[in-house]
């Protein structure tokens, strides 16, 4: 038994290193002397929601946060284990952040606003301290 999950754990790694070897083209790479803001969300869906969870956040970044003035980049990442998701975020700066806080507040991101109806959201702004990239 231990084998088969041991087996299944290489696999789904595996699995998320070809697809984020297929994403370099468009990682961003953040530096700690920017100014930028970085939201992390880590959204938690219904039980066997986390597909359709991670389909309304895109449909949401595609239509309605890649037009938000300050918006810079979104990214999901899916666990492994079925249970959450992460939306990294970065914006220009605070204030941008917050005039989207205030549209979705109004009423004005429904795409967004169906994304938190599915999951529950547990979400931190944070600054870049340091980046570690290898040499090449």
């Amino acid at each position: 038994m231990l084998n088969i999950v041991k087996s299944t754990m290489l696999a789904a790694t595996l699995c998320a290193f070809s697809t984020l070897a297929q994403a370099q083209e468009a990682q961003i790479k953040p530096t700690s002397d920017a100014p930028i803001l970085t939201m992390v969300n880590v959204l938690t869906p219904a039980k066997g929601m986390q597909g359709a969870t991670i389909a309304q956040l895109q449909k949401a970044l595609d239509t309605v946060l890649v037009n938000q003035p300050g918006f810079i980049s979104g990214s999901i990442h899916r666990s492994l284990d079925s249970e959450h998701i992460v939306n990294y975020a970065q914006w220009e700066n605070q204030e941008s952040l917050m005039a989207f806080v205030a549209k979705l507040q109004s009423g004005d991101a429904p795409e967004m606003a169906k994304v938190f109806s599915m999951a529950q959201p547990d979400y931190h702004p944070y600054a870049v301290v340091s980046v570690h990239i290898p040499s090449q």
